[in-house]
């Protein structure tokens, strides 16, 4: 049911604001026409991020300035309380691009890049945190490629085998073999530690997006929804992007290699951050979690519906192995070259 004006009126004048006119964008997302100016009212879940408002006081501290900023309420708060319900209000972007959508990519990337070395922290390790790291993951990675070879050894001593049976028996030695490439690639990163006393973590933005990167009337772009902010290792926030824009039909996606590379020319991961990105997204956790759950017998979805997701899993993978196979193979060029130049 869609919100009157009269209902947030005492939300509005907390902001000192009257409106002439409200629009529902989202079930989350209200366009308030005002005589001062147009804004977006957004409602938070009742339990959300705690580091959401502390992203824009860490922004403005670094001087990083390119995100669509908070209005403040009569009591200089960021977030307003009204019904039970939470909100937080920006001011309004045009967001009308004539640009394409490689461009608007390409811009956000840089964005993000900016907002991560300007954002940056360096963490004190012990020494022992990346040994018990790698000793944890690969022993979960290996007992589940274990589980899914003894489950395709029993489909193979079967004469027929039903369509989830044979996906599974079809899929397993990509799967495998991808499984192994994260290990040797999770191993390499351990090596890479040792003797490491520092790390550094960044703001990440938690869920970047096209749709979160907004335009204003002069064609700047700036950063929005910090609602799943938080510091974190600069690989999260490909790792999310990545795994977000493999959900879809079979693509050979040249453009997310690309976006990933504008980033790496502005800040540029570190040699174990690499190892450690390719690692976990080379690993085909989709495939095996399902694998797992059928083996476990998962009753409360049909082997139809399991089979559905088994498929979609193997399109994610697919779809992320050709990025993976083409950054490294980037990576293994410049290593080469920079041996070469020694």
């Amino acid at each position: 049911m869609a919100i009157q004006v009269q209902e947030l009126r005492p939300l509005l004048m907390n902001y000192d604001i009257r409106a002439e006119y409200i629009e529902d964008i989202s079930r989350k997302t209200i366009k308030v026409y005002t005589d001062t100016g147009t804004y977006v009212l957004k409602k938070l879940p009742k339990q959300f991020n705690p580091a959401f408002v502390d992203s824009f006081k860490i922004l403005s501290q670094q001087g990083y300035k390119s995100y669509v900023p908070i209005v403040k309420n009569r009591q200089q708060q960021f977030i307003t309380q009204n019904n039970k319900e939470y909100y937080y209000m920006m001011p309004w972007l045009a967001n009308e691009p004539e640009d394409e959508l490689d461009a608007r990519h390409q811009y956000l990337f840089k964005e993000i890049a900016k907002m991560h070395s300007h954002t940056e922290r360096e963490v004190q390790l012990n020494g022992q945190e990346a040994a018990k790291h790698y000793e944890a993951l690969s022993q979960r990675w290996e007992r589940m490629k274990l589980l899914y070879e003894k489950y395709v050894d029993q489909c193979e001593r079967r004469l027929y085998l039903s369509p989830f049976e044979l996906q599974a028996v079809t899929y397993f030695i990509e799967v495998s073999r991808a499984i192994d490439f994260s290990k040797k690639k999770l191993q390499e990163w351990s090596e890479a530690m040792e003797g490491k006393e520092k790390g550094r973590i960044v703001l990440v933005h938690g869920k970047i997006s096209s749709h979160h990167f907004l335009y204003d009337d002069q064609g700047t772009g700036y950063l929005t929804n910090f609602e799943k902010a938080k510091y974190a290792a600069p690989i999260d926030d490909f790792l999310l992007f990545m795994n977000r824009t493999a959900s879809s039909y079979p693509t050979q996606c040249n453009d997310c290699v690309n976006w990933f590379y504008t980033y790496q020319k502005i800040y540029p991961y570190k040699e174990e951050e690499m190892l450690l990105f390719l690692s976990y997204l080379a690993f085909p956790d989709r495939i095996c979690r399902i694998i797992e759950s059928f083996v476990n017998r998962d009753k409360t979805e049909s082997e139809l519906e399991k089979n559905r997701q088994l498929v979609k899993a193997y399109w994610h993978f697919k779809n992320i192995e050709y990025i993976v196979m083409n950054i490294s193979e980037v990576e293994e060029k410049k290593k080469m070259q920079a041996e070469a130049s020694e």
